[in-house]
């Protein structure tokens, strides 16, 4: 399959910078087999500070995984030129409701289907700087996620979630 880039884009209400927290986040994605195009059932969890061994290699991959269908093996690896903990979504791309790329990863035998942005993010208030280091997204919690920011004195909030994946 190649490179594909992960993007998204929210509604922010007096927040800004949001980001996954931490280099081990655990991405959660449907996969398909490029081989078969069997799905894999469930949602498949991926850090990119672990590392895994390809089978008949030396190689190594972040995610590896044998589909059960046709038994091929395919692999993920996120892409290290990419600055993961520099993406950030801004209060200003919220306005123009553009979309961000929050991480590339390089896929071999299969493709990513979809991103659920379920874990723990952080952001920071627009105007006092106040940081909110356990936002809870999830394409579960459709209502996304609402807290109140004492410095300023206002609601925050991360709403309608939207992802999409390409190439990179």
């Amino acid at each position: 399959m190649g490179k594909l880039k992960v993007s998204f884009k929210a509604t922010l209400e007096n927040v800004t910078d949001l980001q996954p927290l931490g280099d081990d986040f655990n991405w959660m994605f449907r996969l398909k087999c490029q081989s078969c195009h069997e799905e894999h059932p469930n949602w498949v969890g991926i850090d990119a500070t672990e590392q895994r061994p390809l089978s008949g290699s030396r190689g190594e991959a972040n995610f590896v995984w044998k589909c059960t269908l046709c038994k091929r093996e395919s692999s993920i690896n996120f892409d290290d030129s990419f600055k993961r903990d520099k993406a950030v979504y801004t209060q200003e791309d919220s306005e123009s409701q553009k979309f961000a790329t929050l991480a590339v990863l390089e896929c071999r035998g299969c493709e990513i289907v979809q991103f659920d942005p379920k874990g723990t993010w952080t952001c920071k208030g627009v105007e006092s700087g106040t940081k909110f280091p356990e936002v809870e997204l999830s394409l579960d919690e459709p209502d996304g996620w609402t807290d109140y920011d004492e410095k300023s004195g206002s609601p925050v909030s991360v709403m309608e979630f939207e992802s999409k994946i390409e190439r990179a």
